[in-house]
């Protein structure tokens, strides 16, 4: 825990303007404020069916919070001609565009529709759901990788060597009974535990074996969000402004979190900052999957304890 202490005061000291942590905490709660006053993203965009004006819709939110945040930065640190490279824009406006289209994408309910059994039509549609951002943020990321920055460092974040893993295990402890305070909210448990949202039938054959399978799936799509926001959005845009990468991607982080609970949400700037900072230092986003994916499954597990029966 001490290197982990060490990293994050580090940082605070050392790099971290004041100025503009403010402003971004600031702005995140602004968008926040807005979201769930007027069920923004659900009333405006989730389900709007028309394909063409839902990804512009997609586009213009995430534009706001990543764009808006990267301004808000310029704004306070206009010395820094970093902040306005046309490859930093560009790549701000690709992760835009990768991320819309990962959350935009549900063409897959047609197909769905039209030829899987009603009985495992909502499986279907999750397990599609929590593959596309393999398909739309870890592929083309890799792709970017592989053709810009292969030579400078390892696929966005998977690295381990002289990572220490253990003090992750103890921030997972620590979350716990916040998780278990979290776990008697109401909006908390009309979203977890996920699972037993896949409108199985009773006696459905073999459903703790789709269910499985369907957690698996789940908790890989944690996976690639963290290569996203934590390897992507930090250690590849690192090349162009260093840590100044963090705090734009914390507030991106947070519009993501728009169709969670409220506590979800609000947690989510913070957490994302601090394994935004731990990845920066240590390169790597191993303690952060772990951090991630034992949230993700500790929820799940919170969600059947206090689940009403």
């Amino acid at each position: 825990m001490k290197k982990i202490i060490g990293y994050l005061t580090s940082h605070l000291k050392e790099e971290c303007n004041k100025r503009y942590l403010l402003l971004a905490t600031l702005f995140s709660v602004l968008i926040l404020f807005i979201n769930f006053r007027y069920n923004f993203e659900y009333t405006y965009i989730k389900y709007d069916f028309n394909p063409t004006t839902r990804l512009l819709k997609y586009i213009a939110l995430y534009a706001v919070a990543f764009g808006g945040a990267w301004l808000l930065q310029i704004a306070v640190d206009q010395k820094d001609k970093r902040l306005r490279s046309g490859k930093l824009w560009a790549m701000i406006v690709l992760a835009v565009v990768l991320f819309s289209v990962r959350a935009w994408f549900f063409q897959q309910r047609y197909w769905i529709d039209a030829h899987v059994s009603w009985e495992y039509q909502t499986w279907a549609y999750k397990i599609v759901a929590n593959l596309v951002g393999f398909v739309f943020l870890f592929i083309p990321c890799a792709v970017y990788w592989f053709f810009v920055d292969r030579k400078n460092q390892p696929v966005y974040g998977f690295h381990a060597k002289g990572v220490v893993l253990r003090p992750y295990f103890y921030l997972l402890l620590f979350m716990l009974p916040l998780l278990l305070i979290a776990g008697r909210q109401p909006d908390f448990l009309q979203v977890y535990p996920r699972a037993i949202f896949l409108n199985f039938p009773p006696n459905l054959p073999h459903k703790n074996w789709y269910t499985f399978f369907y957690e698996l799936v789940y908790c890989s799509d944690y996976v690639v969000t963290e290569f996203f926001f934590r390897g992507f959005l930090i250690l590849a845009f690192a090349r162009f402004v260093d840590y100044k990468a963090i705090l734009p991607m914390c507030v991106f982080y947070v519009a993501i979190h728009f169709d969670k609970p409220l506590g979800e949400a609000a947690s989510s700037f913070l957490g994302g900052y601090i394994l935004g900072i731990l990845a920066y230092r240590t390169r790597s986003i191993y303690g952060g999957v772990i951090v991630h994916l034992g949230i993700a499954l500790l929820m799940e597990v919170v969600g059947f304890m206090f689940q009403p029966h």
